[in-house]
Formats: C-alpha cells, sequence, structure tokens
C-alpha cells in the first residue's frame, strides 16, 4: 500500500487524539452536572448506561462491516474463539462500567490519566499468561507509574472540593487499566484468525450484554434522557471509538505502530485541557507531580528494543 502523504498523516494523527481525548468530556456531558454511576438527574444519564449505549451502539455500528469481513475471509468461530471473545467482552464491560464511574466521582484528568496505565498491565499479563518476556524496563515503568498513581490519588483524597468520593473514583479508574487488560490479551490471541472488524463486534456485543445485565439488575434508567444526552452517547461512538482509532488503524500503513501508541498517550493531556476549557474543572495540585510519572512510566514500560519493535511494526501494518 502507497505511504499517505506527511501532511495527511500529520493531520490524521491530530484528529485521531483530539477524537479520543473527547471520549471523557462527552460522558460527563451525558451524565449531566450530579453525575452518579447508576442514578442521574432527570434528562441525564447514569454512568453505567453510558457504558451500555457506548458498546451496544458500537456493536450496532459494526455489525454489516463485521458481516462483511466474515463472509470474506470465510471466517468459522470456533468455540475456543468463541470463549477467548467472551472472555474479553466481559473484560472490557467491566473496564467501561470502571471508567465511566470513575468520571462520574473524580476528576477528568485523573481518571483518564490512571486509566493510561493498562499498557504495563498488559506487558505483566502477556508475561504471566501468555510466558512472553519482561525487560527491566517494564518493571521501572510499572514502579514509576504505581508511584504517579498513589501521587495522583492521595492528592485528590486530600481536596476539599473533591471530597472522599475522589478517591473511590481513582479506585475504580485504575481497576479499569487492570480490567482491559483481559480485553487485549484475548484480543492479541483471538485477532490472529479472527479479523479486526469482526472481533470489535462481537466483543462489544458481549459487553453491551453483561453491562445490560447489570443496568436491569440494579434498574439503572436506559431511556428518558434529554436529546442533549443522547447526542453526546452518539458523540462518544462516532469520535473516540469509531473514528478515533479507525483513523490510527488507518494510519498503520504508513507510521510504525510506536508512533500511534505514543500519541495515544496524549490522551490524558487533552482531556485534561478540554476538561479545563469546557468543564472548568482542574485536577489537585499533586496531579501536576502524579500525571508526568504515570506516562514516563507507561513509555518506559512499553518501550521495545529496536529489532523488537521493527517486528510489532511490521505485524501491525500487515493486519
Amino acid at each position: 500500500m502507497r505511504p499517505l502523504p506527511r501532511p495527511v498523516v500529520l493531520l490524521g494523527l491530530l484528529l485521531g487524539a483530539v477524537a479520543v481525548s473527547t471520549s471523557a468530556i462527552l460522558a460527563r456531558v451525558a451524565m449531566g452536572e450530579d453525575p452518579g454511576v447508576a442514578t442521574a438527574v432527570p434528562g441525564a444519564a447514569p454512568a453505567l448506561a453510558v457504558a451500555f449505549w457506548r458498546t451496544a451502539l458500537g456493536a450496532i455500528a459494526l455489525g454489516p462491516l463485521a458481516l462483511r469481513s466474515r463472509r470474506k475471509a470465510g471466517v468459522r468461530l470456533t468455540p475456543t474463539r468463541h470463549r477467548q471473545l467472551l472472555g474479553s467482552g466481559l473484560s472490557l464491560a467491566l473496564h467501561f462500567a470502571l471508567f465511566q464511574g470513575a468520571l462520574a466521582l473524580t476528576t477528568v484528568a485523573s481518571a483518564v490519566t490512571l486509566v493510561t496505565m493498562s499498557p504495563v498491565f498488559v506487558a505483566l499479563g502477556g508475561w504471566w499468561l501468555l510466558g512472553e518476556r519482561t525487560q527491566r524496563r517494564t518493571v521501572i515503568g510499572m514502579a514509576l507509574t504505581i508511584v504517579g498513581a498513589v501521587v495522583i490519588g492521595v492528592g485528590d483524597a486530600a481536596a476539599i472540593d473533591l471530597g472522599p468520593q475522589a478517591l473511590l473514583g481513582d479506585a475504580m479508574a485504575f481497576g479499569g487499566a487492570i480490567a482491559i487488560t483481559g480485553y487485549l490479551l484475548a484480543g492479541r490471541v483471538a485477532r490472529r484468525d479472527v479479523p479486526a472488524t469482526l472481533y470489535s463486534c462481537v466483543v462489544y456485543a458481549w459487553a453491551a450484554a453483561a453491562l445490560l445485565i447489570v443496568c436491569l439488575v440494579l434498574r439503572v434508567p436506559l431511556t428518558g434522557y434529554a436529546p442533549t444526552t443522547w447526542l453526546a452517547i452518539v458523540g462518544i461512538v462516532v469520535g473516540p471509538q469509531l473514528l478515533g482509532h479507525t483513523i490510527f488503524n488507518a494510519l498503520l500503513s504508513s507510521v510504525p505502530a510506536t508512533v500511534v501508541s505514543i500519541v495515544v498517550l496524549s490522551e490524558p493531556v487533552g482531556a485534561g485541557l478540554l476538561a479545563w476549557l469546557l468543564l472548568d474543572e482542574l485536577p489537585a495540585g499533586p496531579f501536576a507531580v502524579g500525571a508526568p510519572l504515570v506516562l514516563f512510566g507507561v513509555a518506559v514500560a512499553t518501550a521495545r528494543r529496536r529489532r523488537s519493535r521493527v517486528a510489532a511494526e511490521v505485524t501491525a501494518t500487515e493486519r
């Protein structure tokens, strides 16, 4: 495939980063002025409802493409693959439930930064479950991210205007980073012979089914929202979930996968700036110390030696 022109690549990276960075802001808009995990003010959506709708609508949107790719590739899902997709979907459901819940309890900047720690746990999971070698830099990076997470948590817990619930929100975001590990590790195995659109559609559907059960048990309202709330939910699906990651996938034919990974790590910065500009929300003071530690730790933990990096880039561009 012919490489894209440099201006197009740069514009694509910028648009993709902006699209991904809007996820938390749109979620906060959907949850209203007084966000809650299972409840919300009239016209707004609870955090769990936002998590359900983003996965359900994502699965519906990818449905036609998934069917087309399945027919084209002639893929037949084995019982083992079905179990892997189910496990991946349940992990994704837990991730979205925790992350959306964190956005209802703590600042956007803290929630997004802490959930960005997921690559560290993916590296550890790959070592523990898949037998992948863990380098010393991974351990160092993990230590840095944990220290940064503790700094952010202590700062939020001590902030008078946030209250003790912010610490719970930080813990949920941290748990969301761990939960996404199952989704990514299962995807690493299942994607060997399952097209990306089919994999994403099935996993989103399983996640939506799991979240629907949780919402029904907790009696979370799934309808009756204001038009602004529905627009924000649709925006999450169209922007961060489909547009942002679709652009990044398209750019893999022209730029290394490591470049895309680094750009994705800018999400906390973009989300934090948007929260400041649009929501007038500033994180606690220690965030300025903890956030760089988390991001730097993730960068250190996910860095690869040149030979491994080139191999990974070739694999990514062939998908």
